[in-house]
């Protein structure tokens, strides 16, 4: 049996190697693989990657490894639906994943990172268990 293109990045995950450019490339599989049956794949689904997308470029731009057209607290490029960005920085923000978050009116989410080991971690989980959720893994 082949490995599923998933497992790919699955795998990227468990060797704390996932980055931000890994997000549409995991997006355009789950797409193929909903297309094919596989999976179900909602537009939250999407919305919620795109989410991810965001807090990945984010912590690269903290550890100075971000691309130069990402900008800090800039999540209109990446996420179509604000609600549910507003939705994970609270929950995040709770935990005390992120800390010092402020909402600026020109379409920027601020905040503090205060230990890059939780945030990638917290951000890994996520990732990992809506892939295992997707795809109907424990």
């Amino acid at each position: 049996m082949s490995m599923q293109e998933i497992d790919i990045y699955i795998e990227k995950i468990e060797r704390n190697d996932l980055r931000s450019s890994d997000i549409p490339l995991i997006l355009k599989a789950l797409r193929q693989d909903a297309k094919t049956g596989q999976i179900e794949l909602s537009k939250d689904d999407i919305h919620l990657f795109q989410v991810y997308l965001f807090f990945f470029q984010q912590l690269e731009l903290a550890n100075r490894s971000a691309s130069s057209d990402v900008h800090a607290g800039d999540w209109r490029p990446v996420v179509d639906d604000f609600s549910m960005l507003k939705q994970m920085m609270d929950e995040m923000e709770k935990r005390k994943v992120i800390i010092n978050v402020s909402w600026n009116a020109g379409g920027m989410a601020i905040y503090d990172i205060p230990d890059e080991i939780i945030y990638k971690n917290h951000l890994y989980y996520m990732v990992l268990a809506h892939l295992n959720k997707l795809y109907g893994r424990k």
